[in-house]
C-alpha cells in the first residue's frame, strides 16, 4: 500500500512537471520567424493599402500620399466625388461609394438609413440614390456601390429590419437598372458574426452582393480564420464572390506599431480584394474643443499627427508595406503574436520583410531564418549579403520622424540558410528589413 502511494505520488509529481514545463513552453515565445525563399505564394497585391475618408482636397499633402501607394479607398459621395481625381493620380483604383449611413449629413450626400421606408416611403431614399448615381454617371466615375455602412448599428439593426431590407432591394435594383454591369459592396457590418444571416437573405431575393463586405478589429492571429469561413459559406452556398474587409484595425489597438504591422500582414496573406484602414478618435487631437475624430480630419485615418505633417508609426509601415514588391515568400512564426511579410524582388535578389509584434511579452530574443538563400537573394558571383534593418518602435499616438536603424552590414553567407537576431525588438513594435546583394540604410534626413 505504501509502494503504490509512492509510485501515485511520483506519477503526480511528473505529470506536474510536464503541464509546467508545457505552460512554460506557451508562455515563452521562442521568436523565430523562417522565410523560405523557395515557397512563392503569388505576387504582393497589396490588397490592404486601403483607406477611409480622412482625406481633402488639399490635405494632406500630395508628398505624403504618393509615397503609400494606396489601392482603395471608401468613403460617402461628398468624400469619394471630391477626391476622386487626386487619389487615382496617387495610384487608387479601387473607389467604394457608401451611400447611407446611420446620421445625417447633406453637405457630404449622407443618407441616415434611420429614416429609409419611415410610414412605408421609400421616395426619399431612391432620390438619394438617383442624385449620387446621376453624379457618377455625369463624371464617368469607375466606383463600387456600398449601399449601407454598418447597418446593425440602426435603431433597429439590418438582420431584424424589414425596412432596411427593403431598401436594400430597391437600391440594389435601382442601381443594377441604371449602371449596367454596377458591382455592389455589401453589408458592410460590424463584425463578421453579423454577415451570414442578411447573406441568406439576399441570396433568397437575388439581391446578392458582387463583393461581400464586413468589418473586423480584432486579434491579427484571427484575420485568416474569418475569411477561410466566409469562402466555405460560399462554396457551400454555391457562390464565388470577391472579398473585402473595409475596415481593419480597432478602436483600442490602431495607434499600436506591431499590431498594425500585423494586420496588414494577415490580410495581405488572405488574398482579398481589399481592405482599407478604419478611422477612429484621436486623443491627441483636440483642435476642436474636444476628441477629433480621423474620420473628421485629413491624417489618412491617424497615419499622420493631429499637425497633418509629422509622421506616426503607422505611416512608416504603411510606406514599408508599399515598397514590398515582387513575389510573395513563405513566412512562418512560432507564436501567434509574431506575425511576418516577405517579399521578393527578382531578379534583383532584394528581400523586403515587414514584422510585428503584438501583446508579446516575452524577454527573448527574436531570431530571423531565410532559407533557400542561393541563386534568390546572392549567387556565386556575389561575395556579401547586406542587411538593413530598422525598428519602428511603439511610440503610441506621438510621431516618429525615422524608424531607428538596428542593423546596417553584410552578413555570414552559407550554402542555404541565413541567421541572425533582431536587436530591441520588444512587445508590441515593428521592423522592416531590406536584404540584398547592395542592401544599405538610408541616410537620415
Amino acid at each position: 500500500m505504501v509502494r503504490r502511494t509512492a509510485v501515485r505520488r511520483l506519477v503526480l509529481i511528473c505529470l506536474a512537471a510536464v503541464g509546467l514545463w508545457m505552460l512554460l513552453i506557451v508562455q515563452s515565445h521562442a521568436g523565430t520567424i523562417v522565410v523560405d525563399l523557395s515557397v512563392e505564394q503569388g505576387p504582393m497585391l497589396h490588397r490592404a493599402n486601403g483607406y477611409l475618408v480622412s482625406i481633402e482636397p488639399t490635405e494632406p499633402a500630395t508628398s505624403l500620399i504618393a509615397p503609400l501607394k494606396p489601392t482603395s479607398f471608401r468613403g460617402n459621395a461628398g468624400y469619394v466625388l471630391s477626391n476622386y481625381d487626386r487619389l487615382t493620380q496617387v495610384g487608387v483604383k479601387e473607389f467604394q461609394l457608401t451611400l447611407g449611413l446611420v446620421f445625417h449629413h447633406l453637405a457630404l450626400q449622407i443618407f441616415d438609413i434611420n429614416q429609409i421606408g419611415l410610414d412605408g416611403n421609400y421616395a426619399p431614399w431612391l432620390a438619394h440614390v438617383d442624385r449620387v448615381i446621376d453624379q457618377v454617371l455625369e463624371r464617368r466615375l469607375q466606383v463600387l456601390w456600398d449601399i449601407y455602412n454598418e447597418p446593425d448599428l440602426a435603431a433597429l439593426p439590418l438582420n431584424e429590419n424589414a425596412r432596411l431590407k427593403e431598401g436594400w432591394r430597391l437600391a440594389y435594383r435601382r442601381i443594377k437598372e441604371r449602371i449596367p454591369g454596377a458591382q455592389v459592396v455589401g453589408p458592410s457590418v460590424s463584425r463578421y458574426r453579423l454577415l451570414q444571416p442578411f447573406l441568406e437573405w439576399s441570396q433568397s431575393q437575388d439581391v446578392f452582393p458582387d463583393v461581400v463586405a464586413y468589418h473586423e478589429y480584432g486579434d491579427p492571429s484571427g484575420a485568416l480564420g474569418y475569411v477561410d469561413d466566409l469562402r466555405n459559406y460560399l462554396y457551400a452556398h454555391g457562390l464565388t464572390r470577391p472579398i473585402s474587409v473595409n475596415e481593419i484595425l480597432g478602436q483600442e489597438s490602431w495607434t499600436i506599431a506591431g499590431y498594425t504591422a500585423g494586420v496588414i500582414a494577415a490580410y495581405e496573406r488572405a488574398d482579398i480584394l481589399s481592405a482599407m484602414r478604419a478611422c477612429w478618435p484621436d486623443p491627441q487631437d483636440m483642435s476642436r474643443g474636444s476628441v477629433e475624430n480621423t474620420c473628421d480630419n485629413p491624417t489618412l485615418d491617424g497615419l499622420l499627427y493631429v499637425d497633418r505633417r509629422s509622421k506616426r508609426p503607422g505611416w512608416h509601415i504603411y510606406h514599408t508595406y508599399a515598397e514590398m514588391r515582387g513575389v510573395r515568400v513563405s513566412t512562418i512564426t512560432d507564436s501567434p503574436t509574431l506575425h511576418a511579410l516577405a517579399a521578393l524582388e527578382k531578379p534583383a535578389g532584394t528581400l523586403r520583410l515587414l514584422l510585428g509584434k503584438y501583446e508579446d511579452s516575452s524577454a527573448e530574443d527574436t531570431r530571423v531564418v531565410i532559407r533557400s538563400t542561393r541563386g534568390r537573394v546572392w549567387s556565386a558571383q556575389n561575395e556579401q549579403l547586406y542587411v538593413c534593418a530598422e525598428r519602428i518602435p511603439d511610440v503610441g499616438s506621438a510621431p516618429l520622424e525615422t524608424p531607428v536603424v538596428t542593423l546596417n552590414h553584410a552578413l555570414p553567407i552559407s550554402e542555404s540558410e541565413i541567421s541572425f537576431i533582431l536587436p530591441d525588438f520588444y512587445h508590441s513594435d515593428a521592423y522592416r528589413l531590406v536584404l540584398g546583394p547592395s542592401t544599405s540604410c538610408p541616410k537620415p534626413r
